[in-house]
């Protein structure tokens, strides 16, 4: 169980004790809380601000104050909720998903965005030579005919490594096979690639001819990571059992009003 505390000398940390100085540091969220929070706050940020009554500006930026007010009209168990547990959120993020701006509140999300919103101010330094990028063997064919083009998401999603892909990819299937993206030559050609997070890098697009399928690796998943996959997979399978309830519902529905 993972808490949000703030150490008074060294700022907000996840843990029992501040892992700087040892000092026990004051309680911010419970496990549940920051999980639950978590989960809004990237929602709002990367798809449906508009539920929650937030607007977000060109760049992917929110007021952290209208952010706040939209969890606590939304949900009144979290009526206690302020800007500093957002804002501790966010810089304890072990991914980097954010950009604080702490002198103006705001925040935006970095990457994974189904909404449109132009990131192209996100830093192009220190992009290594060579990124990964999970896949399908269904897809493969069409990736290798046409290149990585946004779908769902906004953004080409490209990892830092090929460990890190595949454990995206295990997100969405039990196999997923790793693309090896020539980013220098892709950047030298006019494709720029941007920093998005610690090992995560976003682009327009990477045409065919700076993509090769990766040599295949043994990947080890943390177990805190495989959980996370089991649980997306539970969901999924959830979401799917209720979409042929319906469609059974509905197909009895049709022979009813057939008779």
């Amino acid at each position: 169980m993972v808490q949000l505390r703030e150490c008074e000398k060294h700022g907000p940390f996840r843990g029992d004790v501040c892992p700087i100085c040892g000092e026990e540091g004051k309680f911010l969220l419970n496990d549940w809380e920051l999980t639950a929070i978590s989960r809004m706050l990237a929602g709002i940020l990367r798809h449906f601000p508009e539920k929650f009554g937030v607007r977000l500006d060109e760049k992917g930026w929110a007021s952290i104050y209208d952010i706040v007010k939209g969890i606590k009209r939304k949900h009144r168990r979290f009526r206690w909720l302020k800007v500093r547990h957002i804002e501790a959120l966010v810089l304890t993020d072990d991914k980097g998903r954010y950009q604080l701006d702490i002198e103006n509140k705001k925040v935006r999300a970095t990457y994974g965005h189904s909404i449109k919103v132009d990131l192209s101010d996100l830093p192009t330094e220190g992009i290594p030579d060579t990124l990964y990028y999970p896949t399908t063997e269904e897809e493969l064919e069409f990736i290798q005919e046409i290149g990585l083009k946004p779908g769902d998401r906004k953004w080409v999603h490209l990892s830092k490594t090929y460990e890190d892909a595949y454990i995206a990819g295990r997100h969405r299937v039990d196999d997923p096979v790793i693309l090896e993206i020539n980013a220098k030559e892709a950047i030298q050609n006019g494709y720029p690639i941007y920093v998005a997070a610690k090992t995560v890098f976003i682009s327009n697009e990477i045409p065919p001819q700076f993509i090769k399928v990766a040599e295949k690796r043994e990947v080890t998943i943390p177990p805190e990571e495989l959980e996370k996959i089991e649980e997306e997979k539970r969901r999924r399978e959830k979401k799917l059992q209720r979409e042929r309830e319906r469609m059974r519902r509905y197909g009895r529905k049709r022979e009813e009003e057939k008779n």
